[in-house]
């Protein structure tokens, strides 16, 4: 790809954010806003005598302990903006190519040299790649605030806090696991991506409710004609994190290079190469 080319796929990731600030800026924003404030208010009913305890507990507990041992205990608290990440991504994906066809964009994407596979690529990897940085890094502002609102506390109240410097080190390298897990994850679940993209390039209204129902629809027809339930049994499968949860660097590989992995993404490829065409047709 030369640079013309880089710039202008550039650009039309930019384009993919920007349209939708509410789903890839106000949610983690808003979300991290709200778990700060909580905080603030919840420790406003803790004695001081407790609170300092708390932080030279903390600060005793992790000194001298490894950031990357520490982290997968701090991936829980990235959990709440992982699940609104997930959200953000379904509605996303089912309106992206919808709304292109909706506000008649579409026809001036088609007129420049762009063609329809690299729009919907741009599509896939601003949801698996460009929005989780975005959420992590809201996150990561977010635990910068609590380690400055704990050392504070802990020079306040004349707390030894190296330990703390430990914690924060520990949640900054958590938050770089999260981000390998949600890109892992976008290729783990590439089946649902396609799928949803796929209702989103063709359906004339509601495109979920046509991908979940035509998704029940099969489930039926494989009950009644063949009496299994393989499809059932295998999106249950892709619903373990087992699949793409990192919680060490070494384990990316592991993750990548699996059977399971390579099946989903030649079911996912199908699906999108569907999509790319179905764009073709315009209403």
């Amino acid at each position: 790809m030369n640079n013309f080319d880089l710039r202008r796929y550039r650009a039309m990731l930019k384009r993919e954010v920007l349209e939708h600030p509410t789903l890839f800026f106000g949610a983690p924003v808003l979300e991290a806003l709200l778990i700060v404030l909580i905080l603030a208010w919840l420790q406003t009913f803790v004695p001081l005598e407790e609170k300092r305890l708390a932080v030279e507990y903390m600060a005793v507990l992790f000194n001298g302990l490894s950031p990357t041992d520490m982290a997968p205990i701090f991936m829980l608290l990235a959990i709440p903006f992982v699940a609104s990440l997930y959200i953000s991504a379904i509605v996303y994906l089912t309106n992206s190519l919808y709304q292109d066809r909706r506000d008649t964009s579409v026809l001036f994407w088609q007129s420049m040299p762009v063609s329809n596979l690299q729009t919907v690529l741009s599509k896939i990897v601003t949801i698996g790649v460009v929005v989780p940085l975005i959420y992590m890094g809201t996150l990561a502002i977010m635990y910068c605030i609590g380690a400055i609102w704990l050392t504070v506390m802990g020079l306040s109240y004349e707390v030894e806090v190296a330990g703390l410097g430990y914690m924060f080190m520990a949640a900054l390298t958590s938050l770089a696991l999260v981000y390998l897990s949600t890109v892992v994850a976008s290729l783990w679940l590439l089946p649902t991506v396609g799928w949803l993209l796929l209702f989103s390039a063709f359906a004339k209204r509601t495109p979920l409710l046509w991908a979940i129902g035509a998704f029940i629809l099969l489930g039926l027809i494989e009950g009644f004609v063949f009496n299994t339930q393989y499809l059932a049994n295998w999106v249950e499968s892709r619903s373990d994190p087992s699949g793409y949860l990192i919680l060490s660097f070494g384990s990316v590989f592991d993750r990548l290079f699996t059977y399971d992995m390579l099946f989903g993404i030649a079911v996912g490829s199908i699906l999108i190469t569907g999509a790319v065409y179905m764009r073709r047709f315009i209403d």
